[in-house]
Protein backbone atom coordinates (compact mmCIF):
# COMPACT_ATOMS: atom_id res chain seq x y z
CA UNK A 1 0.00 0.00 0.00
CA UNK A 2 0.68 3.46 -0.84
CA UNK A 3 1.51 5.64 2.53
CA UNK A 4 0.58 9.13 2.59
CA UNK A 5 3.20 11.60 2.91
CA UNK A 6 4.02 15.29 3.46
CA UNK A 7 7.27 16.61 2.47
CA UNK A 8 8.83 13.39 2.21
CA UNK A 9 7.53 12.02 5.20
CA UNK A 10 4.90 10.10 7.00
CA UNK A 11 2.91 13.29 8.59
CA UNK A 12 0.44 13.48 6.04
CA UNK A 13 -2.55 11.28 6.15
CA UNK A 14 -0.89 10.68 10.02
CA UNK A 15 -1.79 14.09 10.42
CA UNK A 16 -5.01 14.45 7.72
CA UNK A 17 -6.52 11.61 10.56
CA UNK A 18 -3.96 9.69 12.92
CA UNK A 19 -4.41 7.19 10.55
CA UNK A 20 -2.18 4.89 7.78
CA UNK A 21 -4.16 5.05 4.51
CA UNK A 22 -4.44 3.23 1.39
CA UNK A 23 -4.16 6.05 -1.33
CA UNK A 24 -6.95 5.27 -4.02
CA UNK A 25 -6.92 6.55 -7.81
CA UNK A 26 -10.48 7.18 -7.75
CA UNK A 27 -13.37 7.86 -5.16
CA UNK A 28 -16.51 5.26 -4.61
CA UNK A 29 -18.78 8.24 -5.93
CA UNK A 30 -18.99 11.91 -5.99
CA UNK A 31 -21.20 13.14 -2.72
CA UNK A 32 -24.49 10.87 -2.11
CA UNK A 33 -25.83 13.86 0.79
CA UNK A 34 -25.50 17.07 1.81
CA UNK A 35 -22.93 17.34 4.40
CA UNK A 36 -23.27 15.64 8.17
CA UNK A 37 -22.95 18.63 10.69
CA UNK A 38 -22.21 16.63 13.12
CA UNK A 39 -18.78 16.20 11.26
CA UNK A 40 -18.38 20.34 11.28
CA UNK A 41 -16.17 21.59 13.52
CA UNK A 42 -13.10 21.54 15.42
CA UNK A 43 -11.29 18.42 16.26
CA UNK A 44 -8.24 17.00 18.45
CA UNK A 45 -6.67 13.85 18.42
CA UNK A 46 -3.36 12.44 20.10
CA UNK A 47 -1.31 9.99 19.16
CA UNK A 48 0.29 7.46 21.43
CA UNK A 49 3.60 9.59 20.79
CA UNK A 50 2.17 12.40 22.23
CA UNK A 51 1.57 14.21 19.47
CA UNK A 52 -1.52 16.68 19.41
CA UNK A 53 -3.27 16.97 16.25
CA UNK A 54 -6.14 19.89 15.11
CA UNK A 55 -8.76 19.44 12.56
CA UNK A 56 -11.09 22.14 10.84
CA UNK A 57 -13.85 20.86 8.92
CA UNK A 58 -16.16 23.55 7.51
CA UNK A 59 -18.35 23.08 4.83
CA UNK A 60 -17.87 24.35 1.47
CA UNK A 61 -20.75 23.30 -0.30
CA UNK A 62 -24.01 21.94 0.68
CA UNK A 63 -22.17 18.49 0.24
CA UNK A 64 -18.33 19.40 0.45
CA UNK A 65 -16.06 19.81 3.62
CA UNK A 66 -12.80 21.26 3.72
CA UNK A 67 -10.87 20.28 6.13
CA UNK A 68 -7.67 21.74 7.15
CA UNK A 69 -4.87 20.11 9.30
CA UNK A 70 -2.32 20.88 11.78
CA UNK A 71 0.19 19.07 13.76
CA UNK A 72 1.45 21.10 16.96
CA UNK A 73 -0.05 24.07 15.67
CA UNK A 74 2.02 23.26 12.08
CA UNK A 75 -0.37 23.13 8.81
CA UNK A 76 0.00 20.44 6.92
CA UNK A 77 -2.66 19.94 4.56
CA UNK A 78 -5.78 21.00 3.28
CA UNK A 79 -8.74 18.28 1.64
CA UNK A 80 -11.53 18.18 -0.16
CA UNK A 81 -14.57 16.18 1.56
CA UNK A 82 -17.94 14.58 1.25
CA UNK A 83 -19.80 11.45 2.29
CA UNK A 84 -20.35 8.66 -0.38
CA UNK A 85 -22.62 5.49 0.08
CA UNK A 86 -22.16 2.13 -0.80
CA UNK A 87 -25.13 -0.19 0.04
CA UNK A 88 -25.74 1.96 3.16
CA UNK A 89 -22.47 1.70 4.16
CA UNK A 90 -21.21 5.89 4.88
CA UNK A 91 -17.80 6.65 3.69
CA UNK A 92 -15.98 9.75 4.46
CA UNK A 93 -13.57 10.65 1.05
CA UNK A 94 -11.12 12.74 1.37
CA UNK A 95 -9.24 14.05 -1.81
CA UNK A 96 -5.44 15.64 -1.42
CA UNK A 97 -5.45 18.80 -2.29
CA UNK A 98 -1.23 19.69 -2.05
CA UNK A 99 1.84 17.66 -1.84
CA UNK A 100 2.90 14.67 -3.49
CA UNK A 101 -0.70 13.19 -3.58
CA UNK A 102 -2.32 15.86 -4.70
CA UNK A 103 -5.64 14.53 -6.77
CA UNK A 104 -5.37 10.51 -4.72
CA UNK A 105 -8.35 9.91 -2.52
CA UNK A 106 -8.54 8.45 1.06
CA UNK A 107 -11.48 6.64 2.66
CA UNK A 108 -13.06 6.23 5.99
CA UNK A 109 -15.80 5.38 8.02
CA UNK A 110 -16.94 7.27 10.50
CA UNK A 111 -19.33 6.89 13.49
CA UNK A 112 -20.76 9.03 16.57
CA UNK A 113 -19.38 7.64 19.56
CA UNK A 114 -21.43 8.81 23.47
CA UNK A 115 -19.87 11.57 24.49
CA UNK A 116 -17.20 11.64 26.81
CA UNK A 117 -16.65 11.78 30.46
CA UNK A 118 -18.07 15.23 31.12
CA UNK A 119 -16.33 17.93 33.42
CA UNK A 120 -17.69 18.44 36.36
CA UNK A 121 -20.75 20.93 36.08
CA UNK A 122 -20.67 20.59 32.25
CA UNK A 123 -21.52 18.51 29.19
CA UNK A 124 -19.18 15.68 27.58
CA UNK A 125 -17.54 16.40 24.51
CA UNK A 126 -18.68 14.97 21.16
CA UNK A 127 -16.65 12.27 19.91
CA UNK A 128 -16.54 10.09 16.58
CA UNK A 129 -14.34 6.99 15.37
CA UNK A 130 -12.73 7.38 12.21
CA UNK A 131 -12.08 4.00 10.69
CA UNK A 132 -9.71 3.68 7.58
CA UNK A 133 -11.46 0.98 5.11
CA UNK A 134 -9.80 -2.46 5.15
CA UNK A 135 -9.58 -3.32 1.05
CA UNK A 136 -6.71 -5.56 -0.62
CA UNK A 137 -4.52 -2.98 -2.08
CA UNK A 138 -5.66 -4.25 -5.57
CA UNK A 139 -8.25 -1.89 -5.34
CA UNK A 140 -5.88 1.43 -5.31
CA UNK A 141 -6.33 1.98 -9.28
CA UNK A 142 -9.56 0.65 -9.61
CA UNK A 143 -12.14 2.98 -11.30
CA UNK A 144 -15.31 4.19 -9.38
CA UNK A 145 -17.98 1.30 -10.22
CA UNK A 146 -14.76 -1.93 -9.34
CA UNK A 147 -13.99 -0.06 -6.11
CA UNK A 148 -17.84 0.16 -5.38
CA UNK A 149 -18.00 -3.87 -5.66
CA UNK A 150 -14.83 -4.48 -3.95
CA UNK A 151 -16.51 -2.53 -0.81
CA UNK A 152 -19.37 -4.36 -1.24
CA UNK A 153 -17.58 -7.68 -1.14
CA UNK A 154 -15.90 -6.37 1.91
CA UNK A 155 -18.69 -5.58 3.49
CA UNK A 156 -20.68 -8.68 3.00
CA UNK A 157 -17.65 -11.04 4.19
CA UNK A 158 -17.65 -8.27 7.81
CA UNK A 159 -13.75 -7.71 6.65
CA UNK A 160 -13.98 -3.52 5.45
CA UNK A 161 -13.61 -2.55 8.89
CA UNK A 162 -11.25 -3.88 11.93
CA UNK A 163 -13.03 -5.12 15.04
CA UNK A 164 -13.71 -2.76 17.66
CA UNK A 165 -12.15 -5.05 19.95
CA UNK A 166 -8.99 -5.24 18.14
CA UNK A 167 -6.54 -2.43 18.29
CA UNK A 168 -4.83 -2.88 14.19
CA UNK A 169 -1.48 -0.68 14.04
CA UNK A 170 0.69 -0.69 10.89
CA UNK A 171 4.13 0.17 10.87
CA UNK A 172 5.42 2.57 8.22
CA UNK A 173 9.07 4.04 7.93
CA UNK A 174 9.53 3.33 11.57
CA UNK A 175 6.28 4.39 12.72
CA UNK A 176 3.53 2.87 14.24
CA UNK A 177 -0.10 4.00 12.81
CA UNK A 178 -3.47 3.28 14.16
CA UNK A 179 -6.02 1.68 11.79
CA UNK A 180 -9.04 3.63 13.91
CA UNK A 181 -8.58 7.01 16.28
CA UNK A 182 -10.99 8.60 18.62
CA UNK A 183 -11.53 12.57 17.49
CA UNK A 184 -12.96 14.59 20.40
CA UNK A 185 -14.78 18.20 18.95
CA UNK A 186 -13.29 20.90 20.98
CA UNK A 187 -14.98 23.96 18.86
CA UNK A 188 -17.38 24.97 16.67
CA UNK A 189 -16.75 26.95 13.15
CA UNK A 190 -18.77 30.17 11.84
CA UNK A 191 -19.31 30.31 8.29
CA UNK A 192 -21.43 33.33 7.06
CA UNK A 193 -23.14 33.79 10.23
CA UNK A 194 -24.49 30.34 10.23
CA UNK A 195 -22.69 28.20 13.91
CA UNK A 196 -21.60 25.04 13.50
Amino acid sequence: MNRLRILASPLLLGALLLLSGCLYDNPPSGPSQNIDTWLVGQWDAKDKSGHDYHAVVAPSSPSHYRITLTRHGIPTGDYDAWISRVDGFTILVAKFLSGQSTGKYALFHYELLAPATPPPGGVGATRIRLSELQLDPSAETLDSYHLRRDIRDALKAGTLLTPYDVVIDRKHGGDTIPGSVIWTKSGGVALSGEAF
